[in-house]
């Protein structure tokens, strides 16, 4: 089963609107245990070697135009691979569900994160109590070109960023405290931030 950890997924459209669902922890979970893994045999999105649905952000956009009627499906779920290669789950059209690990929501103080760099397993970051909801924070997925950015968050954390940049990647508070959790494309614009920060560095 890909949830690892006794979960439920409720309606949460009275904190986020718009029929929003999240899942909810039904056990306590301690920092760093599994509690999602992606099953392959039934995952939303195609395997990452397989170009199938792997877009540029052009052709998402023209995708959201020719099926208005899952349009919100579509920037809901489709997340980067890289600066403007996007993935979008196979089932847009009939805006199927096969796996509730769409369902984590954004937090700018999250719970989960990843535990590997192609986001297959999803772990905590810190001890979660029952009743809890697992949230990630979605810049460890996207950067800048989002479909997410210019959208305000309604997170509620004490320290919530508001208005949805995806550039947190750039902010050495948000590496030292996220870094380690975030997916391919996060950790190589990080890494080539540094190199382009050392090489200056070096000639000035």
């Amino acid at each position: 089963m890909p949830f690892l950890k006794k979960i439920e997924v409720r309606d949460l459209s009275a904190k986020y609107g718009q029929k929003q669902r999240g899942v909810v922890a039904l056990e306590p979970i301690r920092t760093g245990e599994p509690i999602f893994t992606c099953d392959l045999s039934v995952c939303n999105y195609y395997r990452l070697e397989d170009p199938t649905n792997k877009m540029t952000k052009a052709a998402v956009l023209a995708l959201i135009e020719g099926h208005p009627e899952a349009a919100d499906y579509l920037r809901y779920y489709t997340y980067m691979l890289d600066d403007d290669l996007f993935d979008v789950p196979r089932h847009y059209k009939t805006q199927e569900t096969t796996e509730d690990c769409l369902l984590f929501n954004h937090s700018c103080e999250p719970n989960c994160g990843f535990g590997g760099e192609e986001e297959e397993l999803v772990i905590a970051i810190r001890d979660i109590e029952p009743g809890e909801e697992l949230t990630y924070h979605y810049g460890l997925m996207d950067s800048e070109n989002s479909l997410w950015t210019g959208l305000m968050c309604k997170c509620g954390a004490t320290n919530c960023n508001g208005e949805l940049k995806f550039d947190w990647w750039r902010d050495p508070k948000w590496q030292d405290k996220f870094e380690k959790y975030a997916g391919a494309h996060i950790k190589r614009k990080i890494k080539k931030l540094r190199q382009e920060q050392e090489k200056n560095q070096a000639t000035s």
